[in-house]
């Protein structure tokens, strides 16, 4: 039983010392078009903060889940879809004028 439990020792040392051993991968460069996460701006951040509390907000003074009227998508929801639709084609059309 020693000398299988030896063999096996052996065989993973020789299995895992060359991956301990290999160099570190160098870091990958940088890319030159970061992911929107990192290009938020501090407006772009306000924006998102202000819609999440104004839908938050009005939702819990209009109650929609007591009693559902109208009201809600259109004072709740479509002035920040009429906002970030506005943005939405206001960025297209910065993006294509350079």
């Amino acid at each position: 039983m020693q000398e299988i439990l030896v063999v096996a020792a052996i065989a993973l040392v020789l299995f895992f010392i060359p991956r301990f051993m290999r160099r570190k991968a160098e870091p990958a460069p940088q890319q030159d078009n970061p992911g929107i996460i990192t290009t938020l701006t501090g407006w772009m951040r306000l924006a998102i903060l202000v819609t999440i509390f104004w839908i938050a907000g009005l939702s819990v003074y209009l109650k929609p889940w007591e009693n559902f009227s109208m009201l809600f998508p259109y004072i709740i929801l479509g002035p920040v879809a009429v906002g970030w639709g506005a943005f939405w084609v206001w960025s297209g059309y910065k993006k294509y004028r350079r």
